[in-house]
């Protein structure tokens, strides 16, 4: 009995072997590409997942190394665990201790505009025929006035059909340069302009104020077939000329030459780190580009666009809204809809809108454009009401906000099937800070779930105006701090950042600002607004993910999402504060594609450089333009 016993273990363990040996076989001719090894292993770093979205600095889990396949991450772990994934033609990346991060989201850059502006400042031969641009400087009204006369009576004498003129007067960033107080004060006239140049389009802008004459308004709304009328202009909102010009009307037969700019420049922007970024559209131009770029499999970053088009020399913008439909969300993994907008609801300063007091000569030159029953009120009102995600693309002071947040309650009252947990759940947002938000204003915002996009650069374009409000306001100027204590989710914007030219500071050295609070003048701005390097990262990862409405893709390491994330030449949270502007992003990968690979590090790893070299700066200036003196009696 037990040889037979013995015989059959043996019978069975041969037919084990047998079955074994035959699947093995079949699987040596399984097709390799079925066999997920991972095509790319990065491994003995720091890997901060940044999958902790909570409002306090925690970062989440680390990792030392990280699998890819296609463009997802396929597993995170130690060296070990992802090593002994490799298969024979996985790329592996010794990081030798580096930080890796996920790629960086700015959720408030005009990046195609700035293509296009930079584009057209070096071929300004192309685009003679439409237009000539010209700088005018002076240091009285006066001299301004002689200026734009000159340009207009000599310069453009003879222009060609349908040539315009643009002049550039002095508008510093903060607004104060003397060009803003010209065309602030009515240094010149519309009626003036007319005179000077009656058929002449004549363009004057000193950001954030322009002047257009009557030729200029009559052509640019022919173009987009809208009767040009006063009654039009008063309702269109905001047009943005010097944007839409050249877009629309160079570009619109050399629509090729646009793909190509986009797509370069839109590299340079990835080697400062940058996975993704939004902006709201201005120019019908862009939406082909993008969608070729797309199509060719061509973007170097990732685009959640706000619909503007409904503003764009629309004399109805509620109709525009309604007819347009739910845009929020469709696209594709490379370019989607984060929702509709009308873009500045104010303008910088002086021409905000705010509720701090100050002098009458400066109050009398704010501007609010919501008001109940107007272009601007009735078209968020309609967003609204249809559940459609409303985005308050430019808002400088808190006034403007108050006017939205009783639109939204307005809305709820009138129809009580929008409940607040619907309100909520379309992440109404509003960018810039530049003196919002007040503390009174915070219990609202969280009841709302909104979400505010502020960027490090207004603790500098903001500090001269305290200057004539007062310093007790200085606690509104980007106040990360009391935005995260009042449980609303802030997100980073870095509109000041543009590397198209091959040149400029770190992100790090931009963020620096909110860390420290001391602007570029050395001038420390609310001290108490101050947040730590884990706060800012949050709002420039997994925090900005839900403002794009992408944190099921992008914006934290994990399994599944897509593989996009930057490599750092230094720990961004544990580099000494004096060397803080000097971390640089050694390489950037968008969906486990290298878009950029630094020199420095291609030479360690054996392989060419990927992408623009930019030359980086580890501290960040800025322009404030004219000082302004201090009102008497302000403090």
């Amino acid at each position: 009995m037990r040889n037979s016993i013995r015989m059959t273990g043996i019978g069975v363990l041969a037919g084990l072997w047998i079955f074994a040996a035959g699947v093995w076989s079949h699987a040596q001719q399984v097709p390799p590409e079925l066999i997920s090894y991972p095509d790319l292993i990065v491994y003995n770093g720091k890997l901060v997942s940044m999958d902790d979205a909570t409002l306090s600095n925690a970062v989440g889990k680390i990792y030392q190394a990280m699998a890819v396949r296609g463009d997802r991450i396929q597993f995170l772990g130690t060296n070990d665990e992802m090593l002994r994934y490799a298969g024979p033609k996985t790329r592996k990346i010794d990081l030798k201790g580096r930080t890796l991060l996920p790629g960086w989201i700015d959720t408030h850059n005009h990046l195609h505009n700035q293509a296009v502006s930079q584009w057209a400042k070096e071929n300004s031969a192309k685009i003679e025929s439409i237009a000539r641009t010209f700088s005018v400087s002076g240091k009285t009204f006066d001299e301004l006035s002689r200026g734009i006369e000159l340009v207009v009576k000599e310069q453009m004498a003879h222009p060609k059909p349908g040539q315009w003129a643009i002049v550039i007067l002095p508008g510093g960033g903060a607004g104060t340069d003397i060009g803003v107080d010209y065309l602030a004060k009515n240094g010149m006239t519309r009626d003036q302009l007319d005179k000077l140049a009656p058929k002449l389009p004549v363009f004057v802008n000193a950001h954030p104020m322009t002047l257009w004459n009557t030729a200029a308004r009559d052509d640019f709304f022919e173009f987009y077939a809208v009767e040009p009328t006063d009654e039009n202009e008063e309702k269109i909102l905001n047009p943005q000329v010097d944007r839409q010009l050249i877009s629309e009307r160079y570009f619109r037969e050399h629509q090729s030459e646009l793909v190509d700019l986009l797509e370069d420049h839109l590299k340079h922007q990835a080697a400062g780190g940058f996975t993704t970024y939004s902006s709201h559209i201005v120019g019908l131009g862009y939406m082909p580009a993008f969608r070729q770029l797309v199509e060719q499999g061509r973007m170097p970053m990732r685009f959640g666009f706000s619909h503007r088009l409904c503003q764009e020399t629309n004399p109805d913008p509620a109709g525009c809204f309604l007819r347009l439909g739910d845009w929020q969300g469709l696209g594709d993994k490379y370019y989607w809809n984060v929702g509709l907008t009308l873009g500045g609801l104010d303008s910088g300063p002086p021409s905000f809108c705010s509720t701090m007091e100050g002098p009458q000569q400066y109050k009398s030159q704010e501007v609010c454009n919501v008001h109940p029953g107007n272009v601007f009120y009735n078209a968020i009102k309609t967003a609204l009401k249809a559940r459609y995600r409303y985005v308050v693309n430019h808002d400088y002071a808190d006034k403007e906000i108050d006017a939205v947040m009783d639109i939204m309650d307005e809305v709820m009252k009138e129809n009580p099937d929008i409940t607040l947990d619907e309100m909520r759940k379309l992440r109404v947002s509003a960018d810039h800070c530049g003196f919002y938000p007040r503390k009174e204003q915070l219990p609202r915002l969280k009841k709302f779930g909104m979400y505010l996009s502020c960027g490090s650069q207004y603790i500098n374009r903001s500090a001269p105006w305290l200057e004539i409000y007062g310093k007790k306001y200085a606690d509104r100027i980007v106040p990360i701090k009391n935005i995260v204590d009042g449980g609303v989710i802030p997100v980073a914007e870095l509109s000041a950042m543009d590397l198209g030219r091959g040149e400029g500071p770190t992100v790090a050295a931009y963020m620096t600002w909110m860390i420290t609070r001391k602007n570029a003048r050395g001038e420390i701005v609310a001290a108490d607004q101050a947040v730590d390097r884990a706060t800012v990262m949050k709002m420039m990862t997994v925090w900005a993910s839900y403002y794009v409405l992408k944190e099921k893709e992008i914006g934290t390491l994990e399994s599944g999402k897509l593989a996009d994330f930057v490599v750092l030449s230094k720990d961004w949270f544990t580099v000494p504060e004096a060397e803080f502007g000097s971390v640089t992003p050694l390489m950037t990968v968008l969906g486990g594609k290298t878009m950029v690979l630094r020199q420095e590090f291609a030479r360690e790893l054996g392989t060419p450089a990927v992408g623009p070299q930019i030359k980086f700066a580890y501290k960040a200036t800025y322009d404030f333009g004219r000082a302004l003196k201090p009102a008497s009696g302000i403090d």
